[in-house]
C-alpha cells in the first residue's frame, strides 16, 4: 500500500510539472506569475525527492558509531551527504531571494543608471525611477521567477560540491599539513584553509550555471524587457547563445563569486563556532541568522567593486568589449575610487537579510534531511 501511494504521487508530480511547463510555453508569462510557478515546482521536486529517496533508498546502518561523517571522509557516505547539502541549499537560496527580491532590484538600478552629469543615482531615486514603471511596486519583483529558477539548481549544485570537498579535505590536510604531521601547520589555519579551497571548488564549477539567469535577471531589473517570455525570446531571437553568455560574463561572474564564497563561508563556518555557546543562552534558529547575516554581509562589501563591474559587463556587454580591465577603467574615470562602491546599501540591505535568511533556512533543511553531523555540532 506504501508503494502504490509513493508510485501514485511521483506520478502526480510529473503531471502537475509537465502541465505547469506547457502553460509557461504556450503564455507569455510575467516574473512574478513565473516565481510562483517555481515556487510550485520546487515543492513538488521536494516531495519526489523525499518519497523517492524513502522509497529507494538502503535502510541504515543503525550499529555504525555515531561519531561526527564531518571528521573522517568517506565514500559513497560523503556523496549523499552532499546531495542532501544540494537540496538544502536550493530550498533555502528559493526562501531568501523571495523575501529580499527588492533590494538586489535597487542594487542592479543603482549600478547601471548614471545620471546625465555622471553621478551615480542615490537610493531613493532608484526608487523612485523603479515605482515609475508601469505596473509599480511589481517592478520591485522584475525578474525573481527567473532568479529563483536559475539559482536554485546553481546553488545545488555549489554547496553540494562545497559540502563534499569540505568533508574531504579537512581530515586530508589535517593529516597532510596539520599538527600531527611534518609540517606541524596550526589546526585552525589547516581549517581555515581547507574551507576556503572547497568553496573556491564549489563556485568555479557553479559559476557557469549562474550567468545565464543572471543577464537575464538583470536586464528584467533594469526595465530592458517587461515580462521574462518576453527578455527571453527577444535575447534568443537577436543574439542567440551569446546573448545569455555575454563577453566577458563567465570570467566577470567567477572573478566576483569565488572570493565572496571564499570570505563568506570561511567567516561562517569560524562565526558558527565561536557563537556556538550563545545557542545556551538564545534560541538557536536566532543565533544562526545572525552568523549568517555578520558572514554575508562582510562577505558582499569586500567583493562590491567586483559586482559593480560585473552588473555593467552583463546589462551592457558591446561598451566593454567583454574586458573587465577596460570596464573597471571606464567605471574610475566616471567616479574615481567610490564608483565602485556603488549599490553598496541596497546590497548590503539585501545581502545581510538574504544571507541571515539562507543560512537559517540552510541549517532547517539540512536537519529536516537528515545531513549527518548537523544535529550533533548544533546539540
Amino acid at each position: 500500500r506504501t508503494l502504490s501511494r509513493r508510485v501514485i504521487l511521483i506520478i502526480i508530480t510529473k503531471a502537475t510539472k509537465t502541465k505547469i511547463m506547457s502553460r509557461i510555453q504556450c503564455s507569455s508569462v510575467s516574473s512574478f506569475r513565473l516565481m510562483l510557478l517555481s515556487c510550485i515546482l520546487a515543492l513538488n521536486s521536494l516531495s519526489w525527492s523525499v518519497e523517492a529517496s524513502a522509497l529507494f533508498a538502503p535502510p541504515r546502518r543503525r550499529h555504525l558509531p555515531s561519531s561526527s561523517l564531518c571528521i573522517r571522509g568517506g565514500g559513497s557516505s560523503d556523496m549523499v551527504e552532499g546531495l542532501k547539502s544540494s537540496l538544502a541549499s536550493a530550498l533555502a537560496a528559493g526562501c531568501s531571494k523571495t523575501l529580499l527580491a527588492p533590494f538586489d532590484t535597487l542594487k542592479t538600478v543603482q549600478q547601471h543608471y548614471r545620471k546625465s552629469s555622471g553621478m551615480a543615482l542615490s537610493f531613493w531615486e532608484a526608487v523612485q525611477l523603479v515605482m515609475a514603471r508601469p505596473k509599480g511596486f511589481l517592478e520591485f519583483y522584475a525578474g525573481l521567477g527567473v532568479a529563483v529558477v536559475g539559482s536554485m539548481p546553481s546553488v545545488a549544485l555549489y554547496f553540494g560540491v562545497y559540502s563534499y570537498c569540505k568533508r574531504v579535505l579537512i581530515p586530508f590536510f589535517d593529516t597532510k599539513f596539520g599538527p600531527d604531521s611534518d609540517y606541524q601547520l596550526p589546526s585552525r589555519f589547516v581549517f581555515s584553509v581547507a574551507i576556503m579551497s572547497s568553496a573556491g571548488i564549489g563556485n568555479t564549477i557553479a559559476s557557469f550555471s549562474r550567468v545565464p539567469y543572471e543577464v537575464v535577471k538583470q536586464n528584467l531589473q533594469t526595465g530592458m524587457y517587461t515580462s521574462t517570455w518576453s527578455a527571453l525570446s527577444t535575447m534568443a531571437r537577436e543574439g542567440g547563445m551569446r546573448a545569455f553568455f555575454p563577453l566577458g560574463g563567465i570570467s566577470i561572474q567567477m572573478l566576483r563569486d569565488i572570493p565572496y564564497a571564499m570570505v563568506t563561508l570561511l567567516c561562517y563556518e569560524v562565526l558558527k563556532e565561536h557563537l556556538a555557546p550563545l545557542k545556551e543562552r538564545h534560541p538557536k534558529k536566532l543565533v544562526d541568522a545572525m552568523t549568517g547575516a555578520l558572514a554575508g554581509g562582510l562577505g558582499s562589501y569586500v567583493t562590491n567593486p567586483l559586482d559593480v563591474i560585473k552588473t555593467r559587463m552583463q546589462t551592457d556587454p558591446g561598451l566593454y568589449q567583454g574586458s573587465i580591465a577596460v570596464c573597471a577603467q571606464a567605471t574610475f574615470q566616471e567616479g574615481g575610487a567610490m564608483a565602485f562602491l556603488r549599490g553598496s546599501v541596497p546590497r548590503l540591505m539585501h545581502k545581510i537579510p538574504a544571507n541571515g535568511c539562507f543560512f537559517l533556512f540552510y541549517e532547517f533543511f539540512q536537519t529536516l534531511l537528515g545531513v549527518e553531523g548537523t544535529t550533533k555540532k548544533e546539540s
